[in-house]
């Protein structure tokens, strides 16, 4: 059941509609790469697209709205993308080659940019939100353990829930790194040790030794 507070009021359907609400998504883009999301507001949106709050509210009952369907769109493509890494690989890829091709389509800036990282930040503000990020990490994590399948290594099903976390917030942190260094000279080296620390926490054999007594 759609929620009437994140649900666009109408769908656009004529080409100045179109364009209106595409203006509407780039301005609040713009205005989460300036600044923190619980700043921005309709009326600075509004202004910004150079419309009026009451257009506005013929597509977005809210700010909120706005930040749903900028999210939904970015977890739809984000999801497209790993698809179609994840049936692109041949069924002798390596580890590394499984790593490399799924870090290089998570690290893409169309996909990870610091824009779409304060707009992660601000789906913590409404229950309702939250629950689509809640979403987007589900979807992201049963991607992320197909990889770990064609490796053959993963951890033994008591272990898994835990270990995922981990796995998550490891991914989640090499991804803002890269996003946040994207225009740095080291840029490529960072995405090697990204892909090695990957590697690592996605190959149980290679590290499950390390707390034990034989260590």
């Amino acid at each position: 059941m759609k929620n009437p507070q994140l649900t666009p009021r109408k769908e656009a359907q004529q080409a100045r509609s179109r364009k209106k609400v595409e203006k509407i998504l780039s301005v609040t883009r713009a205005l989460l790469t300036a600044g923190p999301a619980h700043q921005i507001t309709t009326i600075g949106i509004a202004e910004r697209a150079g419309i009026s709050v009451g257009s506005l509210y013929q597509f977005f009952p809210n700010k909120e709205a706005i930040f749903y369907e900028l999210f939904r769109q970015w977890l739809s493509e984000t999801v497209k993308t790993l698809d179609r890494v994840k049936d692109s690989l041949p069924d002798d890829a390596t580890k590394e080659d499984c790593v490399d091709a799924f870090l290089t389509a998570l690290s893409d800036p169309k996909l990870n940019s610091l824009e779409n990282w304060k707009l992660r930040m601000a789906m913590g503000l409404t229950p309702e939100l939250a629950k689509l990020e809640e979403q987007h990490i589900h979807e992201v994590t049963i991607r992320i353990f197909e990889l770990q399948k064609r490796f053959g290594n993963p951890p033994p099903d008591k272990m898994m829930a835990d270990l995922m976390v981990l796995q998550n917030e490891i991914t989640v942190r090499c991804l803002f790194s890269l996003a946040f260094l994207e225009k740095s000279p080291n840029h490529d080296v960072l995405f090697d040790l990204c892909k090695k620390l990957m590697m690592l926490i996605y190959d149980y054999p290679s590290w499950s030794g390390l707390g034990s007594a034989d260590s």
